[in-house]
Formats: structure tokens, C-alpha cells, sequence
């Protein structure tokens, strides 16, 4: 069973993650979709958390997050937002070079 705190350690143990509706290779709706194609091209390696495969990922997702929506993207701990913001984020540069800054802190 998911909980706030589950949520909390997957967020904190993944540079970049998506909570969505399907996996990496099959999503499920278009703005998943969408997310996994941004985090693809940001050439970083990324892990999805498919909401439908617990039903207690939801709820304590949205708790956690205080977002009521999915997909939900996270880089470097901090939810940047869903794929119309990750989209946004990404065509104006900004999130490439937050994912660059967060995997050379690594090194």
C-alpha cells in the first residue's frame, strides 16, 4: 500500500520521475504520453510510476503533492508540474538545463 511517505522516498530516490497512467513503453493517455516523450529527449535516465498499478498510488499521491492531476514530473525532488508545464519547461530550455545542473551535481 502507497503512502505519503512512499511517495516521498520514490520522489527523493529518483532524479526524474513521472507519475502516470501506464508505464515508459505503454502509456495510457495522451498527456502521460506527452511527459515521457519530454523526459526521452532530455537523454537522462528517468523512471515512471504507473498509477493504475495500486490503487493507493492515487490518493496518497495527490496528498503528498497537493495536485490533483496526473501525469505529475519531478526533477531533483521538486514537481515541476504536469505535461503542459514540463512542455513548456522544456521548449523555452529551462528544463534541460535544470537536468543538466542536477546529473553534474552527481559527478
Amino acid at each position: 500500500m502507497w503512502t505519503e511517505e512512499e511517495i516521498k522516498k520514490t520522489v527523493e530516490t529518483n532524479k526524474l520521475l513521472i507519475f502516470g497512467k501506464g508505464t515508459k513503453f505503454e502509456p495510457m493517455c495522451g498527456f502521460t504520453h506527452r511527459a515521457i516523450d519530454i523526459f526521452n529527449q532530455l537523454g537522462k535516465p528517468f523512471e515512471v510510476v504507473n498509477i493504475f498499478d495500486d490503487e493507493s498510488i492515487r490518493p496518497a499521491l495527490v496528498t503528498y503533492s497537493n495536485w490533483p492531476t496526473t501525469p505529475q514530473c519531478y526533477v531533483g525532488g521538486e514537481m515541476i508540474g504536469g505535461s503542459d508545464i514540463a512542455a513548456e519547461l522544456f521548449e523555452s530550455g529551462e528544463l534541460q538545463k535544470k537536468v543538466d545542473a542536477l546529473f553534474a551535481e552527481a559527478t
